[in-house]
């Protein structure tokens, strides 16, 4: 905890307690040009990683449109600079996890859990600039060799505790809390770095809420399964990252200095919602519904409530199907049908409630037009069933 402070404090010495003319000096780091693997540590870590991401670059779990990738890949390059990111390949992939990781090899993963939860251009740049500093840092080596050395120790320890009847639990014990405690110093330098990255651009550093509505996320599920909230401020002895509060502590320091630059928001909203669906496909047919509701209003009050979130959030309700819930659902695609940009599937969404609480004529009538508006649907079949039934 004491050296996170002092890394923060240190950076706050660098970037803060300026006029907010000053933001104008902010600089990214040197770029050195691009790294080639040196020595049998990191080509043999190249090879594996190159070949993890040929399988990935396959399969079918990758986001496979154009717009959304470039789309990132712009805010990336906008954070870190052109020259660093002409080495990049970004891959969207489906998964309701909040993370984005980057390899040594320069591919950079980012989930659609993710970009469901952000609120703007800026947010994702504070996640991708971390990550890059990841890859600048060359942490994914480091992180290979401190955990080769830490179990070499470890093994050597407890050999010669056997041949000498020596207790070496307390001795191996201290080894696996360094090697932790080390991943949680790459990490906070990794979020350092980032927010250099981040105040360098033309984007206002927004990294705090960010982690702020993630615990909020976590504490709604909590509630839902009944169990009592637990704010962490420091993390356990094999935590390998800070926990979310000491990030929002340190980060949101960095932000009460001067923070000009944009949020963009709007643009933010403009290619995300195109591919919403994709977005919350994950999330929604997870067992983690209060969790998904928060993610889902917190979207709608930051970026405003449009007939494809109406959608999704009556269909999230659908899907759990409590009596009270088919009654909620209901109500959330008449209101996404009131909108102009409203999806086809709020008509199926309205039709299929109504149907299952006794409305059946005002059901098969919204099924007609959700058929009228999709006529060729994967489910067209299966609806026509349900109307002639």
């Amino acid at each position: 905890m004491r050296r996170i402070a002092a890394m923060g404090a240190t950076l706050v010495a660098c970037l803060g307690a300026q006029p907010a003319m000053a933001q104008k000096t902010f600089a990214r780091p040197p770029y050195a040009g691009a790294y080639e693997p040196q020595g049998i540590d990191e080509r043999g870590l190249w090879m594996q990683v190159d070949e993890d991401e040929r399988t990935l670059a396959a399969s079918p779990y990758v986001v496979r449109d154009t717009q959304l990738t470039d789309f990132v890949r712009g805010v990336l390059c906008r954070t870190v600079g052109d020259d660093r990111c002409g080495g990049v390949r970004v891959y969207v992939v489906k998964d309701s996890s909040f993370n984005a990781s980057m390899a040594p090899n320069g591919m950079m993963i980012v989930h659609t859990g993710l970009l469901a939860r952000l609120h703007s251009e800026a947010e994702l740049a504070s996640v991708l600039g971390h990550e890059f500093g990841h890859f600048e840092n060359r942490h994914s080596l480091k992180g290979f060799r401190a955990r080769r050395g830490a179990t070499d120790a470890t093994s050597w320890i407890s050999l010669i505790g056997v041949v000498t009847s020596t207790p070496v639990a307390s001795t191996n014990n201290a080894i696996v809390a360094g090697y932790f405690r080390f991943n949680r110093d790459e990490e906070v330098e990794a979020d350092l770095l980032g927010v250099q990255f981040v105040r360098s651009s033309r984007y206002r550093l927004r990294a705090s809420g960010v982690w702020l509505r993630f615990v909020a996320e976590q504490d709604a599920l909590r509630a839902e399964r009944g169990l009592r909230k637990v704010p962490r401020y420091t993390p356990s002895l094999l935590d390998t990252h800070p926990t979310e509060l000491q990030r929002v502590g340190y980060l949101s320091t960095l932000e009460s200095e001067t923070n000009a630059g944009d949020d963009a928001m709007d643009g933010y909203r403009a290619a995300t919602g195109r591919v919403l669906p994709q977005l919350f496909e994950s999330l929604i047919k997870g067992n983690d519904f209060a969790g998904v509701d928060y993610i889902l209003r917190s979207r709608g009050d930051a970026l405003g409530w449009d007939g494809p979130l109406l959608y999704l959030r009556g269909e999230l309700y659908r899907q759990r199907a409590n009596p009270r819930d088919l009654v909620t659902a209901r109500d959330l695609f008449q209101q996404s049908i009131a909108q102009p940009d409203a999806p086809a599937e709020s008509w199926r969404g309205l039709g299929l409630i109504s149907v299952r609480l006794g409305d059946v004529p005002a059901g098969k009538a919204a099924l007609e037009e959700y058929l009228r508006r999709a006529p060729d649907s994967p489910d067209a079949a299966a609806i026509k069933m349900v109307m002639e039934s």
